[in-house]
C-alpha cells in the first residue's frame, strides 16, 4: 500500500467514525504508530475538517520519558504547527491491578477529561493497528477466553476511536519513512518480561514462520467475525433477561429453568451482565460453575440451582453496600453529564426538526431550566401525542422491557422548578407538556449507557 492509497483508506476510516469538524483528542506517545496517526489526521484535515487536541501523556515509568516528551513537543510544533500537551501522571494501581493495567486506565481517564471539555462531538483517537489487535486476541486465548474476549479491540468503543486498526505497522513505518518523520522506539517493548511483548517478539513471528504468513490479518479478521458473532449472542441475551429474570424481595435474582436450554455462550454472557450490574468481574471459572449450579462469586456473591431454577443471591446490605446511586441534579445548558463513570446524558440545544429517536425533547422556550432524577415507584407521564392521558413509568419500562434492576436508577428528566413535573423519560419518550414546534429552539437529551473503555 502506497502513501496515496494508504491517506484515501484512513480518509475513509475518519469519515466513517467522526462527524466533520469534530474536536478530536489525540493520544501521542512519540512511537511509531501514534506519529503516524497524527500525520494523517493532519493529512486528511483538508478534506474532512476537524480540531487537533494532541496530548501526550508521561507515566513517569521509563527513564527516558522526559527526552520522549521533548520529541513530541519539538516534532508537532515544528512539522505540523500543532502545540501538544503534556500530562505527568502518577500511577497508582488498585487492589489486584497491575501496573500497566493501572497505567492505561489512568491515561484513559486523562484523555477523557481532555475530550469532556470540547462537546458531545469529540472524540479520543489512539494509534491501535492490525499486530495490536492480532496481539491483543491471541494474549486472550492464552489466558482463557470466549467470544467476547475473541472481538479484541473496536474501531469505535464509546467515544474511544480506533482509526488504524485496519492498518499494519510496517506500512504505517514506510508511510513515516516516505514523509521524512522520525519516531521514538519504547524501550520497555523490548522487554520479555511482559506477556504481551513475549507475544509480539516470540510468539507472533514463530506462527509467521512456521504456520501462516499472514497470521496477523488473520487474527484481526478473526475479531471481526467475534463482534458480529457476539452482537446476536448479547442480543440474546438482552432478551432472555428482559423477559425471563425475576428479583425477588429477599434479595436474590432467579433464573427460571428455561435457562438452562440456552446455548451456553448466552448464558455466559447473561451471567457477565448481572456481574456487572453488581461491579464483580468474572472469570472463566467463575462463569462454568455457575453454569453448572454452584459457584462462590467474588464479594461473596452465590450462584445456586434447584428445583426453580438459578439463584444468584450477594450478602445484605451491612456486609455488600448497594452500588452508590446518583443524585438528582440541575442540567446544564449544553454538554455531558456523567450519572456515573457508565451512564451518561448528551445535552444540546437545537432547532426542532422532527422526532428522533430515543432522544427526548424539551421545548426550551417554556422551559427553560430543567432537572434529572431517578425514576420513582409511582411516577407518571403524560406521553408526547396522547394529551390528557397519564401513564405509570413502571408500566412504560414494562413495555420497553427495561430490566428491573436497572429502573430505580433510571434517568427522569423534570423541571428544575420542583422536580416533580416530569418532561421526558430518558432514551425513552417525551412528555405532552415538552412538546416542541417545528422551527423552535428544543433541549435535545440522548442517553448513553456503555460498559468500559476498553
Amino acid at each position: 500500500m502506497d502513501s496515496h492509497e494508504l491517506e484515501q483508506v484512513f480518509l475513509q476510516q475518519i469519515q466513517r467514525l467522526c462527524m466533520p469538524n469534530a474536536p478530536l483528542v489525540v493520544g501521542v506517545s512519540g512511537g511509531a504508530d501514534s506519529m503516524a496517526l497524527m500525520a494523517l489526521l493532519v493529512h486528511v484535515k483538508d478534506k474532512w475538517p476537524m480540531v487537533l487536541y494532541p496530548v501526550h501523556i508521561d507515566h513517569g515509568l521509563r527513564p527516558n520519558a522526559a527526552q520522549d516528551a521533548l520529541f513530541v513537543e519539538e516534532t508537532l510544533r515544528e512539522r505540523f504547527g500543532l502545540s501538544v500537551v503534556i500530562e505527568r501522571i502518577h500511577i497508582v494501581p488498585e487492589a489486584g491491578e497491575s501496573i500497566e493495567m493501572a497505567a492505561r486506565r489512568q491515561r484513559y481517564a486523562v484523555l477523557e477529561q481532555h475530550r469532556a471539555r470540547y462537546g458531545i462531538h469529540s472524540r479520543i483517537v489512539v494509534g491501535h493497528h492490525q499486530r495490536d489487535q492480532a496481539e491483543t486476541v491471541l494474549m486472550r486465548v492464552i489466558m482463557g477466553t470466549g467470544v467476547q474476549g475473541l472481538q479484541g479491540m473496536k474501531e469505535q468503543n464509546g467515544m474511544i476511536i480506533r482509526p488504524l486498526l485496519s492498518f499494519s505497522p510496517d506500512v504505517l513505518r514506510e508511510y513515516l519513512q516516505a514523509n521524512d518523520l522520525a519516531w521514538r522506539e519504547d524501550e520497555s517493548n523490548q522487554d520479555t518480561y511482559f506477556l504481551r511483548n513475549r507475544i509480539r517478539w516470540d510468539l507472533l513471528p514463530l506462527l509467521q514462520r512456521r504456520f501462516n504468513p499472514q497470521i496477523e490479518q488473520a487474527l484481526a479478521a478473526l475479531a471481526v467475525r467475534a463482534q458480529e458473532a457476539y452482537a446476536l449472542i448479547h442480543e440474546q441475551a438482552q432478551d432472555f433477561l428482559r423477559n425471563h429474570h425475576i428479583k425477588t424481595e429477599d434479595n436474590p435474582l432467579r433464573l427460571p429453568n428455561l435457562f438452562g436450554a440456552l446455548n451456553s455462550a448466552v448464558q455466559a454472557d447473561i451471567f457477565e451482565m448481572i456481574a456487572g450490574e453488581w461491579n464483580l468481574r468474572l472469570n472463566r471459572h467463575h462463569i462454568e460453575e455457575a453454569i453448572q449450579g454452584r459457584a462462590n462469586w467474588p464479594k461473596g456473591v452465590v450462584v445456586t440451582r434447584d428445583i426453580q431454577g438459578w439463584r444468584i443471591s450477594r450478602p445484605t446490605s451491612r456486609e455488600l453496600p448497594p452500588r452508590p446511586m446518583w443524585a438528582a441534579q440541575i442540567l446544564p445548558r449544553e454538554g455531558i453529564v456523567h450519572l456515573d463513570p457508565h451512564n451518561r446524558l448528551i445535552i444540546q440545544t437545537v432547532p426542532f426538526q422532527g422526532p428522533r429517536p430515543h432522544v427526548v425533547q424539551i421545548n426550551k422556550a417554556r422551559w427553560p431550566q430543567i432537572a434529572v432524577r431517578p425514576w420513582t415507584v409511582g411516577d407518571r407521564i403524560e406521553p408526547l401525542g396522547m394529551k390528557g392521558h397519564h401513564k405509570k413509568i413502571g408500566d412504560i419500562f414494562t413495555d420497553y422491557k427495561i430490566p428491573r434492576h436497572k429502573r430505580l436508577a433510571w434517568p427522569i428528566i423534570v423541571a428544575a422548578s420542583d422536580f416533580h413535573e416530569i418532561l421526558g423519560i430518558a432514551g425513552i419518550m417525551s412528555a405532552e407538556s415538552a412538546r416542541c414546534s417545528p422551527g423552535q429552539l428544543c433541549t435535545a437529551i440522548e442517553y448513553q449507557q456503555d460498559n468500559d473503555f476498553a
